[in-house]
């Protein structure tokens, strides 16, 4: 019995004494220091995503050295102390703290930001990048791109998630208005783009802001049939209370998938050194059409089973006509959200914006009440090739 207590109080012994040797040693308190480190640093500054590397006792500081690595592999090292029960981090953590504070804000006001201040957007926007910013956009003919982005926005009101949103619509003659609606601090913040309306008097081509308290206003999202298709659905959403009334118009849409290969494929070369307006084929020149085909600011090639040729070797040689080229520019814009296909109130002038070109087919009723006769020519140009341009260049009005 007595050999029993001998042994258990030797073993008791030997471990308080191993104990001591590694807390002397410094093995224990490197490991409290690592879980505790590891521990406060994860919960204070978890985007940091901190992995831990090392920790070595250092005689210049009379502390124990930690260092982490972190989601861009840079190492951060801290002071962590006292000796022998190291739980207070010290020498490093200033700095860290203040350069976490000062990347993350601006990672996160940078991640709230949706889109480019309307001040700093440039007067040439034009419709492809509106889609790849995901702007709300309505066309003239009242198709809709990113519904879905005015849903979200609508549905973070209702649960006071700030958000933002951009809408753009069209005047009557294809120039678009930009308006971003801001939902922030319990308030809305109205700004409308006009900029980039021709038309308007100078005084009205301006950035103008409006504030709502959201405690005075709603977000309200109604609906109507649509009477002339009784295919979509119009949806008004309007901010309203206390006297004033916004309301912006739009429409759901369908998505088609595109389900056919193209035949043919055009490739714009924009040319900064070409003449502005350049004629590929003259109506003189061929009894199929009784209008002049042009480029505008670039020449215009046409890949056709692969084989590459200009535009106007194509319809010459009966390669391709105009009517195959209009026909797929409606049914591109139809079955691809990023081709923007719309209508002029002029006649019926059409326009389909890609990637980096744009169509625009006139359809002017000029003619009706003066002298100038109807205008019928074709354009294939840069993306931001302008109605209102090409008036005042080629027709002189």
């Amino acid at each position: 019995m007595k050999s029993k207590k001998r042994i258990i109080v030797a073993l008791i012994s030997f471990i308080i004494v191993l104990v001591v040797i590694l807390w002397i040693n410094g093995i224990i308190p490197k490991q409290i220091a690592k879980v505790y480190s590891n521990s406060y640093l994860k919960k204070n500054f978890p985007k940091m995503q901190l992995e831990y590397v090392n920790i070595e006792w250092n005689h210049y500081f009379g502390d124990y050295m930690i260092t982490f690595r972190d989601e861009n592999n840079e190492l951060h090292s801290f002071c962590i102390g006292p000796k022998y029960f190291p739980v207070n981090l010290g020498q490093g953590m200033f700095g860290f703290e203040e350069e976490y504070r000062e990347k993350y804000s601006e990672q996160k006001e940078r991640e709230s930001q949706k889109y480019v201040e309307l001040e700093n957007m440039p007067l040439d926007y034009n419709f492809s990048q509106m889609v790849e910013d995901k702007c709300y956009i309505v066309t003239n003919s009242n198709t809709v791109y990113h519904i879905e982005e005015l849903d979200k926005f609508i549905e973070n009101v209702k649960n006071k998630v700030p958000d933002e949103i951009r809408i753009v619509q069209y005047t009557i003659e294809g120039q678009p208005i930009l308006t971003n609606l801001e939902y922030t601090n319990n308030k809305f913040i109205l700004k409308v783009d006009n900029r980039r309306d021709g038309y308007a008097s100078e005084e009205d081509r301006k950035i103008t802001t409006e504030e709502y308290h959201a405690t005075e206003y709603e977000l309200v999202k109604g609906n109507t049939p649509n009477v002339i298709t009784n295919l979509k659905t119009y949806y008004s959403v309007e901010l309203k209370g206390k006297g004033i009334r916004h309301t912006i118009s739009i429409c759901s849409y369908a998505e088609i998938k595109r389900t056919s290969e193209e035949k043919f494929k055009i490739q714009f070369n924009a040319d900064s050194k070409a003449e502005e307006i350049t004629k590929i084929l003259g109506k003189e020149e061929t009894d199929k059409y009784d209008y002049d085909i042009y480029s505008y600011k670039g020449t215009v090639d046409i890949v056709i089973d692969e084989e590459k040729m200009s535009l106007r070797e194509a319809l010459i040689n009966n390669k391709i006509t105009v009517d195959e080229i209009l026909e797929k520019a409606q049914k591109d814009a139809r079955e691809d959200k990023t081709i923007f296909g719309d209508v002029y109130l002029d006649g019926g002038s059409s326009f389909y914006i890609y990637n980096d070109y744009q169509i625009l087919k006139l359809n002017t009723l000029q003619g009706i009440d003066s002298e100038v006769p109807p205008i019928k020519d074709l354009y294939i140009g840069v993306p931001s090739m302008y109605l209102g341009d090409i008036k005042r260049i080629q027709y002189n009005f």
